[in-house]
């Protein structure tokens, strides 16, 4: 929430674009509600090279910047991350996600560090996997510069993550 109380999410459905769902309609919006109850949608995803189907929360920076993940949608189908001012709505893509070793299909809400930088997971991409890749954990710079960090293998250490990751006190994922 900001200082005045407004909350701000995410819906997987929904809102004005025509490219993703022939049952439910629209590719996913993120909204604000207000103190009063009232929601506005500030951003209705469109697919292509917007992004579409958020599934996870977003965050809100000082400046009244929101920060989050598309499932799916992007540049290439794959998902992204991107910002997004909460008062227009006007959003920026910060990383499109191409699939392969970059990973794809981010579910997960994001966290941020100190210095900017936002980590997160995806559920496919990486390694393994039967070629779709199973996951990886990936860093991402405030400019959209990515680094992965981790990529799963299935055997031993676990596939498709679905959750995000969260720092200990140490500052470590």
């Amino acid at each position: 929430s900001d200082a005045v109380g407004n909350l701000y999410g995410t819906a997987f459905f929904g809102g004005t674009g025509t490219e993703c769902d022939i049952y439910f309609g629209g590719c996913g919006v993120v909204f604000k509600l207000d103190a009063n109850g009232t929601e506005t949608v500030l951003h209705s995803f469109g697919g292509k090279p917007d992004g579409s189907n958020p599934t996870a929360r977003v965050i809100l920076d000082a400046s009244g910047t929101l920060y989050g993940t598309t499932a799916y949608g992007g540049a290439h189908g794959h998902g992204t991350v991107f910002k997004m001012d909460a008062t227009t709505g006007s959003e920026i893509i910060l990383h499109s996600f191409a699939g392969g070793a970059d990973g794809a299909h981010p579910n997960a809400g994001l966290v941020r560090d100190a210095a900017g930088n936002f980590y997160g997971t995806t559920q496919h991409g990486g390694k393994g996997c039967y070629g779709r890749g199973c996951g990886t954990i990936f860093e991402l710079s405030a400019t959209g510069q990515e680094t992965i960090l981790y990529r799963f293998s299935d055997v031993p250490d676990g596939a498709s993550p679905l959750g995000g990751v969260a720092f200990d006190s140490s500052g470590n994922i």
